[in-house]
């Protein structure tokens, strides 16, 4: 989870900077934005990319005859479940409403139409359960291309999450309303390529990236091959088989739970009751729901097998090499499991075979299903704390005997062993993919989170690293391929497993052999 790790305080939204009006034209309609003249960014946000009723999939947006668009600052937010993480942050600076399919742009001051600038557009992650565009502000970004004269637009979107986005059940199926926030980002992506031109952005050079669920919401585009929306992808943290992609009747017992606590319970239609009740009543229920289930294992709403944007089981499509013929980067940090594991009590060997089989066992019968794979499992992380997550950190177990031995486990089943996979599947057919591992801790970070992401993070070694970072980022939008004068050689993903180990530690970044623990994840 890297590039929320990159954020700059100095470029928060609360600042006053210097600007001036810019103005563009899209179909009928005149945007205007804001030339950020202390950043040296022109933005536009709070765009509407399209018009999605609840629980109804998104139709592409109408722009009125002589329409004046506001973009000179951030829409609201999607509704979302508060708290629902270890690194909550408050999304209610800009307010939530169900009318949220918006979208922010980044761009270099001055461009005009027929630059033709590539474009990077941005998932956020989440868990599918929070998240804003307006948090992942693309000023470092875009800064960082125009100064290594690799310039790109970038796009930051919102799109619905939780009982809004991902609601499940063979109701929500029969009325095609699963999965409604990857089609959101679907929308979003055919947005960029009837309107972008305008903005100076070129449709055929688009990137497609995210962290976390917004990386596997990348994964997912990849695995649906009659994709031409983007040429390049690049997940952070993220990958097609991190979480297991199910049939929407595994949900059903949530859509029940939620029809139960609205009312809706008693109606003929449920369906049709769900979709008119007052938004607090469902935002509330909603919430009720989520705190009551466990963690991730538990989390009520999630992609779902529909036959079209998810054409079948993401594990099947990707064992069978059915990925999208564009170069991407694909990438994980240390530690990937801490913050999922820390809420629970993991006490014993017995509370920790319990979380696994809770955790993977539930969605995925095959695996562990017998006291023979658990021994082996126990085998393969032994119940020794200078082995576990966070790694580095000696003998400390932070919040439990079991809980390093946990994280370590849960990282590598949901993000490491994935990552690995789908990089070896790439390899396979010949796709040119590049890894990276991201191993900084962070000043301002728990002991027990290890290196992972925080927000509005700047110190000394972290912001020269975010700067390398994001030129890898802008060459890649631009070539195809990350490298360029100012930064390591980053070597191409091959049957040699060589990935970039991006550290301010020590000799700094440099390349490793992606072979650790190749035991535990083959």
């Amino acid at each position: 989870m890297l590039y929320s790790a990159l954020f700059v305080p100095s470029l928060a939204a609360s600042m006053v900077y210097a600007s001036s009006i810019v103005n563009v034209t899209i179909g009928n309609a005149t945007v205007i934005g804001i030339h950020n003249t202390t950043l040296g960014v022109e933005t536009f946000q709070g765009i509407k990319y399209g018009t999605a009723k609840r629980f109804q999939r998104i139709i592409p947006p109408t722009y009125n005859e002589s329409e004046v668009i506001n973009g000179t600052f951030y829409g609201v937010a999607c509704p979302q479940i508060p708290g629902s993480n270890a690194l909550a942050v408050d999304y209610g600076v800009y307010g939530t409403d169900e009318d949220c399919t918006l979208l922010d742009i980044y761009r270099p001051p001055n461009t005009k139409s027929e630059d033709r600038l590539p474009v990077m557009l941005w998932l956020h992650g989440g868990a599918l359960t929070q998240g804003a565009a307006s948090h992942y502000p693309g000023y470092g970004m875009v800064a960082e291309s125009i100064e290594i004269r690799k310039p790109i637009i970038e796009i930051s979107i919102n799109y619905r999450l939780a009982v809004w986005g991902f609601l499940g059940g063979v109701e929500a199926s029969a009325h095609n309303a699963q999965n409604l926030g990857l089609y959101d980002q679907r929308a979003a992506l055919e947005w960029v390529q009837k309107y972008i031109s305008n903005f100076g952005g070129d449709p055929h050079a688009v990137t497609i990236f995210g962290q976390s669920s917004g990386a596997m919401s990348v994964a997912y585009h990849m695995l649906n091959t009659t994709n031409d929306l983007f040429r390049a992808a690049i997940m952070e943290s993220g990958s097609s088989t991190s979480v297991p992609c199910l049939e929407p009747s595994y949900y059903q017992n949530v859509y029940d739970g939620i029809i139960d606590l609205v009312g809706c319970n008693t109606t003929l239609d449920t369906f049709e009751c769900l979709s008119t009740v007052n938004e607090t009543t469902l935002s509330d229920a909603a919430t009720t729901l989520y705190k009551e289930s466990t963690i991730y294992s538990g989390r009520p709403w999630g992609v779902t097998i529909d036959g079209e944007i998810i054409p079948d089981n993401p594990a099947y499509l990707t064992a069978q090499g059915k990925l999208l013929q564009v170069p991407f980067i694909n990438g994980d940090v240390l530690d990937e499991g801490t913050i999922f594991v820390q809420p629970q009590a993991l006490n014993t060997t017995s509370d920790l075979l319990t979380f696994v089989q809770r955790d993977y066992v539930a969605r995925n019968a095959s695996f562990f299903s017998n006291q023979t794979s658990e021994a082996q499992l126990l085998e393969l992380y032994p119940d020794d704390p200078a082995l576990g997550s966070p790694y580095g950190t000696g003998n400390v177990t932070f919040w439990g005997p079991e809980f390093k031995r946990g994280a370590a486990i849960y990282g590598d089943l949901h993000f490491q062993a994935p990552r690995r996979n789908f990089l070896n599947v790439a390899v396979s057919q010949k796709i040119s993919a590049w890894s990276y591992i991201f191993d900084q801790f962070i000043t301002g970070t728990d002991a027990w989170e290890g290196v992972f992401m925080k927000f509005n993070v700047s110190d000394g070694p972290l912001y020269e690293l975010s700067k390398q970072t994001f030129a890898y980022w802008a060459s890649f939008a631009n070539n195809m391929d990350p490298n360029s004068d100012c930064n390591p050689r980053w070597e191409q993903y091959t049957e040699a497993k060589n990935i970039l180990n991006i550290t301010a530690n020590g000799t700094g970044t440099t390349l490793i052999v992606d072979d650790y623990r190749q035991e535990q994840m083959a």
